[in-house]
C-alpha cells in the first residue's frame, strides 16, 4: 500500500465511534476518506462509499513560506467553523482581476492557465494542503426527515521524500440543519445535539454513525511506516511527485497522455467527463509545478460538455467563477460536478457536487450534496506538528 493508502487507512481506523457506517477494518474503502475523489473511470465499477469527514487547518500552515494561501484560517479556538458571510473579517477578499471577466468556461481556463504560471515554489520536505469539507446528510424520523450538513476540516502533511512521516491534522466542525425548513423540522424533532444512522442491514459487523451537532477538538495521526512517500491518484492510476514534475507541459501532449492512461486502465466513462475529471484534480490540490498546472487549464479549455455559470461564492464566502459538467449517475440522478476558479489568481477554490434530480434531462436547480474547499496549499521544509493529540 502506498503512503496515502496509509495514511487514509490510519485516519478510518483513527475516527471515534466508527462514525462512517461502511468503516469496518475488514470493508471500509480509505480511499473515499479525504479529499482526493477517484474518477468514475475504472475498468471495474464499485459502490459509492460515504465520505467522512476530518480535519483541521492551523494558522501556522496557511502562512507557511512557500505556500499559497487562499482563505484566512479557520477558527483555532476549535469552538465552530467561522461564518465568511457574517462580516467578521475572517476572510480575505480575493484580489479583482483587472482584464474584463471572463464570458465562457473557455475564458475562465485561459484566464487561469495565464495567472497559475506565477506561483513559484516548486518543492519541499511537505506538501502541505489545508481544505475543508462538507456533505449532505439525511436525518430525522421518517415522518418528519430532514437534511443537516457535516462539515469537517482537515491538514495534510505529505511526505515527498522516504524518512519523513506524513501526518494529518483534522477536527470535526460538527453539524447543523441546512435549509430553514430543515430547521423547523430539526426543532420539531427537539433539536437534537447528536444524530445516530444505523449501519447497512447488510453490513452487520459495522457500528452505528455518530454525527454531533458541535464541534470537535483537533487532534493528528501521523503515518507509522515513514519509509514510503505520498502518492495521488491521477489518470486511474497514482503516482509520485517526482513523476507529477515531469507531466507534459503543453496542453495537447498532456491530453494525449491522459487519454493513454484511460486507455491503459480500461476507462469505461466518457472521454471529455474523465478528461475534465483529472483536469480538474491536476489544477486544484495536486503539488504539479506551475506550467503542468497551466497546461491543465489549457487542456480544460478544450474539453466539451463543460457549461460556465458565470460568478459564484464558495461555501465561505470567496468569490470567483464557476463551471460544471454534467452526467447521469449510476442511481439514476443527474449529478452537476462543480469548479469555482478565482480568475484573479487562477487558484482552484472549491469543487463541489448537486444533484439535479432523476428526470429525463437535468434540472436547472438542485441540491448541494458536498464540497471541498482548498485554504491553503503550498511547499513546507519544517516539522508537522507533534503537539497533537493522538487517536
Amino acid at each position: 500500500m502506498s503512503a496515502r493508502g496509509d495514511l487514509l487507512k490510519a485516519l478510518a481506523e483513527a475516527r471515534p465511534g466508527r462514525l462512517d457506517p461502511d468503516a469496518d477494518a475488514r470493508r471500509v474503502d480509505p480511499a473515499v476518506i479525504m479529499a482526493h475523489p477517484r474518477p468514475a473511470a475504472r475498468s471495474v465499477r464499485r459502490p459509492t462509499r460515504r465520505l467522512v469527514l476530518a480535519g483541521l487547518v492551523s494558522a501556522a500552515a496557511a502562512l507557511a513560506a512557500g505556500a499559497v494561501v487562499v482563505a484566512a484560517d479557520p477558527d483555532r479556538t476549535g469552538t465552530g467553523r467561522p461564518d465568511a458571510r457574517a462580516g467578521d473579517g475572517s476572510v480575505a477578499p480575493a484580489p479583482a482581476p483587472t482584464d474584463p471577466a471572463p464570458e465562457s468556461a473557455r475564458d475562465l481556463f485561459l484566464v487561469a492557465a495565464e495567472r497559475s504560471v506565477s506561483s513559484t515554489a516548486t518543492g519541499g520536505r511537505y506538501w502541505v494542503v489545508s481544505r475543508e469539507h462538507g456533505e449532505r446528510r439525511p436525518v430525522g424520523p421518517a415522518s418528519r426527515p430532514y437534511d443537516i450538513m457535516r462539515r469537517g476540516l482537515d491538514e495534510q502533511w505529505q511526505a515527498t521524500r522516504a524518512g519523513d512521516e506524513s501526518f494529518v491534522v483534522y477536527q470535526s466542525l460538527g453539524a447543523a440543519p441546512i435549509a430553514a425548513a430543515d430547521k423547523a423540522a430539526w426543532q420539531a424533532d427537539g433539536s437534537p445535539a447528536q444524530w445516530i444512522e444505523l449501519p447497512p442491514r447488510d453490513l452487520p459487523d459495522a457500528k452505528p454513525v455518530i454525527i454531533k451537532a458541535a464541534a470537535e477538538p483537533r487532534y493528528a495521526r501521523p503515518i507509522q511506516d515513514p519509509t514510503r512517500i505520498w502518492t495521488y491518484p491521477i489518470g486511474a492510476g497514482d503516482m509520485t511527485i517526482a513523476q507529477l514534475a515531469k507531466l507534459p507541459t503543453d496542453p495537447k501532449a498532456l491530453k494525449a497522455w491522459l487519454l493513454k492512461r484511460f486507455e491503459k486502465e480500461g476507462n469505461l466513462e466518457p472521454t471529455d467527463y474523465s478528461l475534465f475529471w483529472s483536469g480538474r484534480h491536476l489544477v486544484f490540490d495536486l503539488p504539479v509545478p506551475p506550467r503542468v498546472r497551466a497546461a491543465a487549464y489549457r487542456m480544460l479549455a478544450d474539453v466539451d460538455g463543460v457549461a460556465f455559470l458565470g460568478p459564484a461564492t464558495d461555501q465561505r464566502g470567496r468569490s470567483g467563477m464557476a463551471v460544471a459538467y454534467v452526467r447521469k449517475g449510476d442511481g439514476g440522478s443527474w449529478v452537476q460536478t462543480r469548479l469555482i476558479v478565482d480568475p484573479g489568481t487562477g487558484q482552484a477554490l472549491a469543487q463541489e457536487s448537486w444533484n439535479l434530480g432523476k428526470g429525463k434531462s437535468a434540472g436547472t436547480t438542485g441540491q448541494l450534496m458536498s464540497y471541498e474547499l482548498v485554504l491553503s496549499a503550498g511547499f513546507r521544509d519544517d516539522a508537522p506538528p507533534t503537539d497533537l493529540p493522538t487517536r
